[in-house]
């Protein structure tokens, strides 16, 4: 097996504008994640709000092209999307005229006389937390009801690597901490390999194995954080104090 599952390699994105001027939104973007990870590994592209991490997932997730750079999946170079790596969008994705069950059938284009796939659906329905919801809709339920459909969708098709953009923005309260629950324990239980872009510091320290930081305007990789995920995580423990302090004076 390849030392890196994932290689993001001098990856740039530009476009042009209305008034036909190039404008550069990626530049310079690098980062590796090993292959072999011990519970799972979970890494945070943390960078201010408009800087372009959206397209920067859609770029590794081969749903667009670069400007420039390469993509490699385990030592191989990654063009159009196959299955093995996911992303989940910020906006939920599910279908509201499909109930829960038929939304995450819909990844698998499955046939629903496939007992075998059928009870892995029904594992996966379960561990997302939505046993006994199979048959309701997502169009009246919250965010965090329909991001858990979308993880679900996610995980079936069992893909190396899943992207979540910015997942906890738009979730607050309580449905936020058991969301981060969910996606922690998961990525533990199942050996999951997530990248996570988000633009609040504490988040990416409380979940990350590792933080990528990434500045705007255009977007580029300007350092990485690893967390030491034996220290107490708590937001007023010295440890984490340091860690954020030593993050943003990066940024500065």
């Amino acid at each position: 097996m390849p030392e890196y599952l994932l290689e993001v390699n001098n990856i740039s994105k530009s476009f042009h504008g209305l008034a036909g001027a190039k404008q550069l939104i990626l530049e310079e973007i690098n980062f590796k994640i090993k292959s072999i990870s011990k519970d799972g590994n979970i890494i945070s592209i943390l960078s201010p709000t408009n800087s372009s991490k959206t397209e920067l997932l859609k770029i590794i997730s081969a749903v667009e092209k670069p400007s420039g750079g390469e993509i490699i999946l385990l030592g191989k170079k990654f063009e159009k999307p196959t299955g093995e790596i996911v992303l989940i969008p910020e906006k939920p994705s599910s279908f509201p005229w499909m109930n829960v069950k038929q939304n995450i059938e819909f990844a698998l284009g499955l046939n629903n006389k496939d007992q075998v796939k059928q009870e892995k659906i029904n594992e996966i329905i379960s561990l997302v937390g939505l046993s006994g919801y199979e048959e309701h809709f997502p169009n009246d339920k919250s965010l965090g009801f329909r991001f858990r459909i979308s993880f679900a969708r996610a995980l079936v098709v069992n893909p190396k690597i899943i992207l979540i953009d910015e997942p906890l923005k738009n979730i607050h309260g309580e449905t936020k901490k058991e969301i981060i629950t969910l996606i922690c324990s998961l990525t533990k239980q199942l050996n999951l390999t997530i990248l996570i872009s988000t633009a609040n510091v504490n988040e990416a320290i409380s979940i990350s194995n590792k933080i990528i930081l990434m500045n705007s305007h255009p977007g580029k990789t300007i350092g990485e954080f690893e967390i030491d995920k034996t220290q107490n995580l708590q937001e007023h423990t010295d440890y984490f104090i340091s860690v954020k302090h030593s993050i943003e004076k990066s940024f500065k």
